[in-house]
């Protein structure tokens, strides 16, 4: 009677034949449900095979990290206004200017289609090769606001820069300026909730992206897809992005892996209307409130019944909301005006975002690898993480030996904060090494820095050159198509390149039995990472 009582004993006395139905019918189910969410080949073949032959630790790998975003794809669909598409009525430009190259007309379409990027200008581009004039940037900007400050970032520490900012923020929110900040739970996992009681008392709101709730739900935990952006925007008119955090790492010399090198950029007018739309999207997935630009505020529900009718199948709906901004625009000097490209001046650039909700997956791994493989001089990268996806690879291997300048700057495994990772961007090095391309490792500390240039164009961003960030985070990227800004960050790049060593084909021709295995074993698990 006890051992019948017993799941497993019970499980044991089942007909032999019977299981391996129950195994084959299993492994059916699993591989149809995978293969029907179409990711990678190569990833779809090994999510089956660790859910089939690894059925426990696979579901739970699946659950945890592999699931698609459902939720906000539905929130995408179904909310009454889209602030991502309203943006795209203000300030793009119509025609694409007849002194833009062919090739960059082409990135240009290419990132209207897959992002919904319009092309834009900024007033003033202001590279920030530090941390310290980034965050004194940031201070200046913070001071100066009069009517919204939106700040989202993946990490969000509790150390003296990230209280001095906060401080800074809550000062702004008593003088009543609209402070919402959105951080990321997991990376800033740790950052007590005291930290911005300050701000919320003051009037500021804080919202957390893709919380993790103890104890964990079946389906509710979402570890992978994290928001990785990093931008700030001041009263709509003066924005930033880039690789650096609210954290004093980057300026502490004292630090495990010694000061960071990263860098930022500053953005003013027309093209600050592009990180703005992307803040109001992640705030809505967020919190479900929607903010549209000219300021006025309208819940959304947190969650959507499938059986209420899509507010497309309510015009009354859409004709409020139509003169509720007429009247908002006509009442707010401040509210943003289209302009055509007669009233635009500055660099042109495009912010172009990538998530796993959005219609094409790895619009900026698309991005990059179009410009590469679009190139006619030079192609030089630096990135902390250097985990290529096979496209990527293989325009940089191509562009390497058609004799182009390929240049690769990343942190030694060492410095690198991940060292993982570290060694499995090791693996790829011989690839490029035996196209003809250059690798160095930089020196001096950890390398966060996260840009491209490639002959007069250039990105500038968040995202990582690995497959977590071309695949699966939240991630944005501003690509300029200008010749003195990419001239200027190209002379960042060469200082980088003085502080680092270069790595030879010759000292990687016979790596030792260890060395080979950690590399590839790194390689294997690195984009769990």
């Amino acid at each position: 009677m006890l051992a019948s009582a017993d799941p497993l004993a019970t499980l044991l006395d089942l007909p032999r034949w019977l299981l391996e139905v129950g195994f084959v019918v299993y492994a059916l189910l699993v591989a149809a449900f995978v293969i029907l969410e179409r990711r990678r080949p190569t990833a779809t073949l090994a999510l089956v095979l660790a859910l089939v032959f690894v059925p426990v630790l696979g579901f739970l790998v699946y659950v945890l990290f592999m699931r698609r975003v459902r939720r906000r794809l539905r929130r995408r669909e179904r909310r009454p206004i889209n602030p991502v598409d309203e943006t795209r009525e203000h300030a793009k430009l119509d025609a694409l200017p007849d002194d833009l190259a062919p090739s960059a007309q082409g990135l240009v379409r290419l990132a209207l289609k897959s992002a919904a990027a319009p092309l834009r200008r900024s007033e003033d581009v202001e590279l920030l090769p530090t941390a310290t004039a980034a965050f004194d940037a940031f201070a200046e900007a913070i001071t100066a606001a009069t009517r919204t400050i939106h700040c989202e970032f993946y990490i969000w520490r509790d150390d003296p820069i990230a209280r001095r900012i906060t401080a800074m923020l809550t000062e702004r929110a008593r003088a009543g300026v609209k402070v919402r900040v959105l951080y990321d739970h997991l990376g800033s996992l740790g950052l007590p909730r005291s930290h911005f009681d300050a701000l919320r008392e003051a009037g500021g709101q804080v919202a957390v992206f893709g919380r993790l709730r103890v104890p964990l739900r079946l389906g509710g935990v979402r570890f992978n897809f994290r928001n990785h952006r990093k931008i700030m925007t001041v009263d709509g008119q003066c924005g930033f992005l880039g690789g650096i955090n609210v954290g004093a790492e980057y300026l502490d010399p004292d630090a495990d892996h010694h000061a960071w090198r990263d860098l930022a950029v500053g953005l003013r007018g027309d093209a600050v209307v592009g990180l703005e739309a992307i803040f109001l999207e992640d705030w809505l997935a967020s919190t479900g409130e929607l903010i549209d630009l000219e300021g006025e505020r309208s819940a959304v529900p947190r969650r959507f019944d499938p059986r209420r009718p899509l507010p497309k199948d309510r015009p009354w709906q859409r004709r409020r909301a139509r003169r509720a901004r007429e009247r908002a625009r006509a009442a707010n000097p401040f509210s943003p005006k289209p302009r055509g490209p007669a009233a635009s001046r500055g660099p042109l650039l495009q912010i172009i975002p990538s998530g796993p909700d959005l219609p094409l997956v790895s619009a900026i791994s698309a991005q990059f690898s179009a410009a590469i493989a679009t190139a006619t001089r030079r192609v030089w990268l630096s990135t902390p993480y250097f985990v290529p996806d096979e496209p990527l690879l293989l325009v940089m291997r191509i562009a390497a030996l058609r004799g182009l300048d390929l240049r690769l700057l990343v942190p030694t495994p060492d410095n690198n904060d991940i060292r993982i990772i570290g060694w499995a961007a090791r693996s790829y090095y011989d690839d490029v090494l035996l196209a003809g391309g250059r690798i160095f490792e930089y020196q001096p500390g950890m390398l966060h820095s996260k840009f491209l240039i490639v002959d007069d164009i250039c990105a500038i961003g968040s995202a990582n050159m690995d497959v977590r960030s071309f695949h699966i985070n939240y991630e944005v990227t501003g690509m300029f198509y200008d010749p003195d800004v990419t001239a200027a960050l190209a002379e960042i790049f060469c200082q980088d390149l003085e502080r680092s060593r270069e790595v030879t084909a010759e000292e990687r021709a016979e790596p030792s039995l260890g060395q080979r295995l950690l590399e590839g074993t790194a390689r294997v698990l690195s984009p769990l990472l």
